[in-house]
């Protein structure tokens, strides 16, 4: 595990399939397949797909 929650969240949505890449040299800014979203927002995705997925779904 590592100690930055924002890059275990793109590993996560990575290993579903999703295109995550960190926008530049933007701290805290991430493209997820071609949308730009913040720290927040990536987190968001993942809680939002573990809600609709079950929590066996992430790991």
């Amino acid at each position: 595990m590592s100690d930055d929650p924002y890059r275990e969240a793109a590993d996560v949505l990575r290993g579903m399939g999703w295109k995550v890449e960190p926008a530049g040299d933007e701290l805290g800014l991430w493209l997820v397949d071609g949308e730009q979203l913040g720290d927040a927002e990536l987190m968001g995705v993942v809680r939002l797909i573990k809600l609709i997925n079950g929590p066996d779904m992430i790991q």
